[in-house]
């Protein structure tokens, strides 16, 4: 009968981090080995807390299930002698297979005709093969930090001991020097004994009794009742937040709420100061009134229940204190400053050494924003030109520069400070908004003055990275220039923003060049990069990644417009004469591609002929065609919302002319003049669908 299999590796606390991550590579291992060694089960469920990672699997099979292997042995040709008579070779791969060489079979290749042997696999009891699997899973969890335990292995954490049970058999696992049996440990203060579990299905009723909440969705689920309950005693609700209560559930084994207070004197402070405070460190809850406004209070988790909360209370309210007495005199001595002078203190930090310090980063900021303010909006230019001048200043106030967990704060800060300082509100939002988006699913900046500002700021990054020969390789972007590249799309692209990048990067390295900023030899060049940016926002989109292909060859640096692009090729892709005209522009863009460079007339010369000057007629319908569809593209190009799919449309209508073409003329004819007029036909059809992508790529 199938029985349920628990295993758990008890241990010192393991950071909050590491926590998920672990459980998560421990189900998937777990999930892969029973696979690949043949065990049907039912649910697998992974769980844990600070000091025990878990495995549960329900209805494991008693045995492995018989199967066949299909081995491929020599060539027939060496198997067997000319009578007839397998040769050592036969005979060798049967008692390998462990048949009779009798039973050998033959199989065809594209090699040749080979021996086959059909082996039997019986499957082996779950006790002999659970063993080694779940050792084996323990050995190969991954953690961002580990180190060496008995000599036997890799682990985050000292490990204490390890449970393994089959139904109510104990495993035979053993793992950095400890051997499995059925005995776990509750709470480390309120049930510190040691305790024998009778059978996996035990496992968190037993815990649970010990004090010890062993699935994290309870733990998560009891914090946010606890929060509710011990806000509602000081007439509060807590501030949702979601990485705080991901981190504090993996903090705990049995989560009970502890309300403390502080001075009301410090709620003067910025709300993203006291916050960050209670926060950053601590890892305390901040409560709110209905109207929003912080109250002067705050919840902290602990692990435990019952006696001590008073202590506790008073020990959390001390160490508050001294955090918010710390915010206070950074906060007063930045405001005494002031913003001018943090901003002049820029020049001492150095941002890059190739590229200067902050402050010099900050003028090409500014300069850039003034530059994308003339075309994407003349009237935020000045609003935006003084964020710009003022979006790094917080870098050098002491809130930020003191290193403890104020440093988050950057930007957020700043903001403050400029709206201590009396700035305009939009150069306030501005500021607080520059740093978005910092991941794929952070909002983006809602004013004009914090886009023209995210942007100048990404793309200073950008440019000046590569002028500094940073490598962004495969998963590796120790300078985050894949993040801030991603970060430019996701703007113009969800905020409707017509700017050629490819074209601002030109003008930006202008910048660097007249600044004496030489550039350093890179194994990826800046376009390629940017490519790679857009074509991943594509496929996000939904994209045919060969349609993106077509639409980033012509034309990259304007997201926005090559994902307009890319929709219209994708929405004309069914039509029943895309294929055929694909043939044909298959076929213009090879001839064009192997002619010699020199027989290719440059500019518009075959369009400005007469149509009696060409020789045939189909020759001349062509001609005809391609003007006409390249005067209506043009004409729908130049609207202010370019309708790409319309163009692509009238560019269908060219199918018949080019098969005609090449039914009835020989391009590369023997005459120099005809085979020139002829290229040149063909170039110029090419560059009428080159003004939209280049279709070649599909």
């Amino acid at each position: 009968m199938p029985r349920d299999v628990l295993l758990e590796v008890g241990c010192e606390e393991l950071p909050a981090s590491f926590l998920s991550p672990a459980l998560a590579d421990l189900e998937r291992l777990a999930v892969d080995g029973l696979a690949e060694a043949r065990l049907a089960h039912g649910p697998v469920r992974a769980m844990g807390t600070p000091r025990r990672l878990a495995l549960l699997v329900e209805a494991v099979a008693d045995r492995q299930e018989d199967r066949v292997r299909e081995v491929t042995g020599p060539a027939v040709k060496v198997a067997y002698d000319a009578a007839g008579n397998p040769t050592n070779a036969a005979k060798g791969f049967a008692k390998g297979a462990g048949i009779a060489v009798e039973a050998l079979e033959r199989t065809a290749t594209p090699k040749g005709e080979y021996l086959l042997a059909r082996v039997q696999d019986v499957g082996r009891s779950a006790a002999e093969v659970l063993p080694g699997l779940l050792g084996a899973s323990v050995l190969a969890l991954k953690f961002p930090k580990t180190m060496h335990w008995n000599g036997a292995g890799r682990f985050a954490r000292p490990v204490r001991w390890l449970v393994a049970l089959h139904g109510e058999e104990v495993l035979a696992v053993e793992a950095f020097g400890i051997v499995a049996g059925r005995r776990t440990r509750g709470h480390r203060i309120h049930a510190p004994d040691w305790v024998d579990l009778a059978r996996p299905r035990d496992y968190v009723s037993a815990l649970r009794e010990r004090v010890v909440m062993v699935e994290s969705s309870e733990r998560r689920g009891a914090i946010e009742s606890e929060l509710t309950r011990a806000a509602a005693t000081v007439g509060g609700t807590p501030i949702r937040d979601e990485e705080l209560l991901d981190e504090v559930t993996n903090l705990v084994e049995w989560p009970e709420a502890v309300v403390g207070s502080f001075d009301e004197r410090h709620l003067s402070l910025p709300r993203p100061v006291v916050v960050t405070a209670m926060k950053a460190h601590q890892r305390y809850f901040a409560l709110e009134r209905p109207d929003r406004s912080l109250l002067p209070n705050f919840v902290m988790i602990r692990s435990g229940r019952g006696e001590g909360a008073e202590e506790i209370r008073r020990g959390t309210q001390a160490v508050l204190r001294a955090r918010l007495e710390d915010a206070r005199f950074y906060w007063d001595n930045d405001r005494k400053a002031g913003l001018e002078a943090r901003v002049e203190s820029l020049a001492g930090i150095v941002w890059h050494e190739r590229l200067g310090t902050i402050r010099d980063r900050v003028k090409r900021i500014e300069q850039l924003v003034e530059e994308l303010a003339r075309t994407l909006a003349p009237k935020s230019r000045s609003l935006a030109a003084r964020a710009a001048h003022l979006c790094k200043a917080d870098l050098a106030s002491e809130m930020v520069r003191s290193g403890k967990e104020f440093a988050t704060l950057q930007g957020i800060v700043g903001a403050e400070y400029a709206a201590a300082a009396g700035e305009p509100p939009a150069v306030v939002q501005a500021i607080r908004e520059h740093y978005l988006p910092q991941g794929p699913s952070d909002p983006l900046p809602e004013s004009m003055e914090g886009i023209l500002v995210s942007l100048a700021d990404r793309l200073e990054a950008l440019v000046g990275g590569f002028r500094a020969g940073l490598e962004v390789t495969g998963s590796q972007d120790p300078y985050g220039l894949r993040r801030a590249g991603n970060g430019v799309v996701r703007i113009l692209v969800e905020k409707r923003l017509r700017l050629d990048v490819m074209a601002t990067a030109a003008w930006l390295d202008g910048i660097f060049e007249k600044a004496g900023i030489t550039k350093a030899p890179s194994t990826v060049e800046f376009g390629t990069f940017w490519g790679q940016r857009v074509a991943s926002a594509l496929e996000e989109a939904g994209i045919r990644h060969d349609t993106a292909d077509a639409a980033i060859a012509v034309r990259p640096g304007d997201p926005l417009d090559v994902m307009a692009r890319a929709r219209a090729i994708d929405g004309i892709r069914e039509s029943p004469d895309f294929e055929g005209l694909m043939t044909g522009y298959r076929r213009v863009a090879n001839l064009l591609r192997s002619a010699p460079p020199g027989e290719i007339p440059a500019g518009d010369h075959p369009m400005a002929e007469r149509a009696e000057n060409f020789g045939a007629k189909a020759e001349a319908d062509l001609h005809l065609e391609t003007k006409m569809a390249r005067q209506a593209v043009e004409t729908y190009l130049q609207a202010a919302e370019p309708d790409y799919g319309a163009a692509l449309r009238h560019l269908l209508g060219l199918r018949p002319a080019i098969d005609a073409f090449f039914e009835a003329v020989m391009v590369m004819d023997e005459d120099p003049g005809t085979r020139k007029r002829r290229l040149g036909l063909l170039a110029a059809v090419r560059g009428t669908f080159l003004r939209i992508a280049d279709l070649s790529a599909i």
